[in-house]
């Protein structure tokens, strides 16, 4: 474990954190980012405008699509932030931590939900490597694999590499595409330089990936009538009015008259009769984007007691998208229609840090302590163009959009940092540790940008504020761990460049306050054996505060970002598992969250709204499992059966829902999945697998898109139907 920046047993770290090992991400086929939410009770993955723009969410901490915020959950890649719109790929990784809670006294930014590390595997000193291939349906195709080798006394090179393909398995009747299918080729390679005896050991890792496949759409779920009013709130009612009784007559798209629709009211009802996986958009859902990151860890052992550690990063990701916003066949609210560029969005993400720590220990080892400045450099780059009813008479379908949104914002921050704990007594430890951070943010329009054709300039912005963390953690026992802790964090603001603000009767663009945060946990941790039985067993309590909730609202064909006043988060999260047997294990997690706005009011647009309910933060969800093995006799071999089963209540996916969006309610659902293996078959070196996910092929939603007060109508995007395949792999 790192969770605390140096390595650590899980069990002796003070902590709510979840961790999987490279045996725990195969097993359980964790191979993009969608699969974590599954395995990891308390973690929401939601799907926003498609399948590859997905928002992640820790104790109800999240952020918007549109928003332009910093994450309030952050993935770092070896210790470097990994930013960038698109659905990546897990291969060759040594483990995956997913950190409950504010962040920001140790790692490189500040994070009010919490943070999510990927570890690659490291280049070691011996020969090794490994192929796995596999196959499945929708025609899935799988092949990962990877090669180690030493350099003497030297060091060592690792180099790895996954491809997958996936056919799509929604479609799309409009225009007979398969979407949600996956296109992903990845390769990578490590050199680690570590002379025997120098106490230097420094790694470089090079990543490259291409993602394409069309990703998934948006099925509209619900149209607001004409008149409609939720809570006094009158609601926009566009789709309904453009688009109602007779408008078949009008349409100037011939498809749409060819399909029998007669406006969206018609559409909706019709919807029912078609299969869940099936509907009706007017894009292609086209995805491209590729990403390349680099980074260089260095550390050198000064002595027993201190060591230096320097950790460079460079991360770059450009993804280009076609969706429909709407969720159905009419063009009310199309990007890039009859575009000869065929992309609607286009993301650009450039990422640069330098993190230079101190660590060792000092009064004969009972204070341990970690120094560290960080600096980043960060830009974020937007291209979306839009037509308005394009299928309307009177409506707009330019080539290259009538509304261009085409702007760049830029984050450099500069943090200085320390952290040390105290041993009070062999088993009592004292945690203290600050952080001060400096934030520039600014914003400039680029070339054919609507709000700079219209005087809008460019605006800059700077905020700092400290992270703290203050904690006590006792061992009762070598098994038994108790902990408290408190922290404070916080989010910096920023600029929404598809909106502007009005200040002093001149237009800016729109701007958003930095979010803050503290909490209080308490926890437990045992791993020991409870009477007979060996065991495992976490328990984490929780009360989290937060400021200047950083929210967004989709109105009048802009995505408006502000804040909401104060908010509140209290919880609880156990996990832990259990050898019942020599040859059965059982476990499994349950978490309960309940956020709320405790002072809702927020002024967005000018109109001040009280926000709620609370979004992206299901009050329970929970997991099972159990791992059955055998030993074949005569060595011929070890056979497991694994099951799994992650539930999750209802959940909303906009923070409106009292007045501006009703009706933006996800069901809960439960899925099944099953693994069965036989592991070093005949002795050899050769595995195979078989597994099934979603067994009963329950429909569930992975997310939503809540449009209502843009147009009145909002969509959901589907979950995985049941997939199954087999793998056979080999070590060497």
């Amino acid at each position: 474990m790192t969770a605390r920046r140096t390595s650590e047993r899980l069990q002796d770290v003070p902590v709510a954190v979840t961790a999987f090992g490279n045996r725990d991400l195969v097993e359980r086929r964790i191979s993009t980012e969608s699969d974590l939410q599954s395995v990891t009770p308390g973690l929401t993955v939601r799907q926003n405008t498609s399948s590859n723009q997905l928002g992640l969410s820790i104790r109800g901490q999240a952020v918007d699509a549109f928003s332009y915020s910093a994450p309030a959950v952050l993935a770092y890649f070896n210790e470097t932030q990994a930013g960038g719109v698109t659905s990546t790929a897990f291969f060759d990784l040594e483990s995956i931590q997913v950190l409950k809670g504010p962040q920001g006294t140790l790692f490189g930014r500040n994070a009010t939900g919490g943070a999510v590390l990927y570890k690659t595997r490291s280049p070691s000193k011996d020969f090794e490597g490994y192929l796995r291939a596999g196959y499945g349906n929708y025609d899935n195709r799988e092949v990962e694999g990877a090669i180690n080798v030493p350099l003497g006394s030297f060091g060592a090179l690792r180099v790895s590499g996954k491809m997958q393909k996936r056919d799509g398995f929604q479609h799309n009747l409009y225009n007979g595409d398969r979407l949600n299918s996956i296109d992903s080729r990845n390769i990578r390679g490590s050199l680690l330089i570590s002379p025997d005896g120098s106490g230097f050991e420094n790694t470089t890792v090079f990543q490259y990936g291409k993602y394409g496949g069309n990703s998934g759409g948006v099925k509209v779920q619900n149209a607001y009538a004409v008149g409609q009013t939720n809570n006094g709130y009158a609601l926009n009612a566009t789709a309904a009015a453009l688009y109602g009784p007779g408008f078949i007559n009008l349409t100037t798209d011939p498809r749409v008259r060819q399909l029998g629709f007669d406006g969206i009211a018609d559409y909706i009802s019709k919807q029912k009769n078609i299969g869940f996986y099936d509907f009706y958009n007017d894009a292609d859902g086209r995805h491209r984007a590729r990403q390349y990151i680099v980074t260089n860890t260095t550390t050198y052992e000064v002595s027993d007691a201190v060591n230096f550690k320097n950790i460079i990063g460079y991360n770059n990701v450009v993804s280009r998208d076609k969706s429909d916003a709407d969720g159905s066949p009419f063009q009310m609210v199309t990007a890039g229609v009859n575009d000869p560029t065929p992309w609607n969005y286009t993301y650009q993400t450039e990422q640069f840090s330098n993190e230079f720590q101190v660590n060792g220990k000092l009064l004969d080892n009972r204070l341990t302590y970690i120094f560290g400045l960080f600096v980043s450099r960060e830009t974020n780059g937007q291209i979306a163009r839009y037509n308005v009813g394009g299928d309307y008479p009177g409506g707009t379908a330019s080539p290259p959009g009538l509304f261009l949104y085409n702007f760049e914002t830029k984050d450099t921050s500069k943090a200085v940092f320390l952290q040390a704990t105290y041993a009070l007594t062999d088993r009592l430890n004292f945690t203290a540790g600050g952080r001060y951070t400096w934030e520039k943010i600014s914003i400039h329009q680029r070339p054919g940008d609507l709000y700079g054709s219209l005087g809008v300039g460019p605006r800059s912005s700077k905020f700092s504020k400290p992270s703290w963390t203050v904690g006590l953690d006792y061992k009762v026992t070598d098994d038994l761990l108790l902990y408290f802790n408190h922290r404070g964090s916080w989010r910096t603001g920023g600029f929404n460049g598809t909106s502007t603000d009005l200040v002093g009767g001149v237009l800016v663009p729109n701007q958003f306050k930095p979010e803050t945060t503290y909490d209080f946990e308490i926890g437990a941790k045992l791993a020991g054996n409870l009477g007979p039985i060996p065991a495992r067993l976490n328990i984490a309590l929780y009360d989290q505060y937060v400021k200047n909730v950083q929210r967004t609202v989709y109105i009048d064909i802009t995505a408006v970002s502000g804040n909401v006043n104060k908010a509140r988060v209290t919880g609880a999260e156990i996990d832990g598992s259990f050898d019942l047997t020599p040859w059965l294990q059982v476990g499994g997690a349950f978490t309960y969250t309940h956020a709320r706005y405790t002072d809702p009011q927020a002024v967005v647009a000018g109109v001040s709204l009280p926000f709620g309910p609370y979004a992206d933060s299901p009050k329970y969800s929970g997991s099972a499992f159990f791992r059955a093995k055998a030993d074949l006799a005569n060595d011929a071999g070890e056979v497991a059966l694994r099951g799994d089963l992650y539930a999750q209540s209802s959940t909303y996916y906009t923070n409106l829902a009292d007045t501006l969006t009703p009706d933006t309610k996800l069901p809960g659902y439960g899925i099944l999945n099953g693994r069965l293996e036989w592991n070093r078959i005949l002795g050899s070196d050769v595995s195979a697998a078989a597994y099934i996910r979603n067994i009963t092929d329950k429909h569930y939603y992975a997310g939503g898109l809540g449009v209502g007060a843009v147009i009145g109508v909002n969509g959901t995007l589907t979950g995985t139907p049941r997939t199954y395949g087999f793998e056979l792999s080999v070590n060497f």
